[in-house]
């Protein structure tokens, strides 16, 4: 995965959603230079099949249900996936799982100098089965809303990774 930049022709890629074609083709960039979002872009023999954009963001304590015991704070800091797509012609390939695990990969190298315990996304409905089968778990509170949130909890992860590191 690349960082977008003005260099890459991004205009070819389509996926199923005109507003995820028109974020990447109209203000993508954009919020890369206001420092709203950064998006990494996917490629495969020189054709763009998928990206992903990040952004910083937070998830109320109470709406995790596993959460720190005793945490004197009413929001967890966590990294959002805001976007994330891949091209309608290379659907079905592992793409989205691929930009999932380097959204994963980013957060966590994050969490090596700022506190960060959960990566987010706001689901469309057709995309909970894909998130939830890649751990993440659906905010209760919040299921009747258009986009549905989600989150997974970073810190088994880590314990997992460092667990590996002492084998």
């Amino acid at each position: 995965m690349v960082p977008l930049d003005k260099n890459y022709n991004i205009f070819s890629f389509k996926c199923a959603s005109s507003e995820l074609n028109d974020f990447l083709n109209n203000d993508a960039l954009a919020d890369q230079d206001n420092m709203i979002s950064r998006t990494g872009l996917c490629f495969w023999k020189n054709e763009l099949v998928g990206f992903v954009a990040l952004v910083a963001d937070t998830i109320e304590a109470k709406a995790v249900i596993d959460g720190l015991e005793h945490y004197e704070y009413r929001k967890y800091p966590g990294v959002k996936i805001a976007r994330l797509a891949v091209d309608s012609r290379f659907e079905r390939r592992g793409i989205g799982t691929y930009l999932l695990a380097a959204a994963i990969g980013k957060t966590l190298a994050v969490c090596e100098s700022v506190g960060c315990r959960y990566i987010l996304v706001d689901s469309k409905k057709n995309s909970i089965g894909f998130y939830q089968k890649n751990g993440f778990k659906l905010v209760e509170k919040y299921k009747n809303r258009e986009f549905f949130p989600m989150y997974l909890n970073l810190q088994p992860i880590v314990t997992m990774i460092k667990k590996t590191d002492i084998d």
